[in-house]
């Protein structure tokens, strides 16, 4: 029997995504709502779920089960159940781009709240970030199916929310909160499994930053705005670009009103 808290959760989720879409559309995000939808969403998505079951499922969970059944290990999600899971939540990022990511889960909402924190801010390149998790997600399978040693459950970030950490998940938290105050999402962009799927599904995405280019001056603060880089390309119309969190930081920026979370119209 599936555990309710879950239904429940994914019920949330997908309200939250449609919600967060539209206020998108209608650009009425703004750094103050923003910051009180992350914190309401560590509290419920994160430590309210974790208290209420310890099948708290997250993006990076749901593949990280998937693996677990490809590989025939004991997990509490079967594999039918597994594969449903994970589709929805890439259907969520091809409809709204990574919005799951950047508005659902727990850990991600964490990590953008600890950006918040004034400091000088870092980035990196879309391949560093890219080549990372390749790597990583490489790491993981091949000492799953080669050993049976499960990285993710080792690190697993997670658990902080069950208020359940190891020594090592314990380091791992505390090492993801200090790099968030300087690194926008490092766990999301250098080892989250889901992150590299996310990235790949959210190219095909239907909403997401789209320049009018006739009312574009062209001064370039949507750019400087974003704090991924993700704007760039989309302000380039690079074919491939970087990971974009739904988090409205580049249309705040927009002062002549070029820049809108909408799909393609051509």
């Amino acid at each position: 029997m599936i555990n309710p808290a879950l239904l429940i959760k994914l019920g949330l989720w997908i309200l939250t995504i449609a919600t967060t879409t539209l206020l998108l559309k209608r650009g009425k995000i703004t750094s103050r709502n923003r910051l009180m939808f992350l914190i309401a969403g560590i509290a419920v998505f994160g430590f309210l779920f974790g208290q209420l079951s310890p099948l708290n499922p997250n993006p990076m969970s749901l593949l990280g089960n998937f693996v677990l059944n490809l590989k025939g290990a004991e997990v509490p999600v079967p594999l039918q159940l597994s594969l449903v899971m994970l589709s929805l939540m890439l259907g969520l990022v091809v409809v709204s781009n990574r919005s799951i990511c950047g508005w659902g889960c727990q850990l991600g909402l964490l990590q953008d709240a600890f950006y918040h924190i004034p400091s000088r801010k870092i980035n990196v390149s879309k391949k560093v970030t890219l080549w990372t998790r390749v790597i990583f997600f490489s790491l993981f399978v091949g000492l799953l199916f080669l050993s049976g040693l499960n990285i993710l459950g080792l690190l697993d970030p997670f658990g902080v929310f069950q208020l359940s950490l190891t020594t090592i998940s314990g380091v791992t938290v505390l090492g993801i909160a200090l790099a968030s105050v300087v690194f926008y999402r490092p766990w999301c962009r250098f080892f989250c499994p889901f992150g590299l799927a996310g990235l790949v599904a959210e190219q095909f995405s239907f909403y997401r930053p789209r320049v009018d280019r006739e009312a574009c001056v062209n001064c370039m603060q949507c750019v400087k705005a974003c704090p991924t880089g993700a704007m760039g390309d989309f302000y380039q119309e690079n074919r491939f670009h970087n990971d974009c969190y739904a988090c409205s930081e580049c249309i705040q920026a927009c002062k002549v009103d070029a820049l809108t979370w909408s799909k393609d119209t051509k």
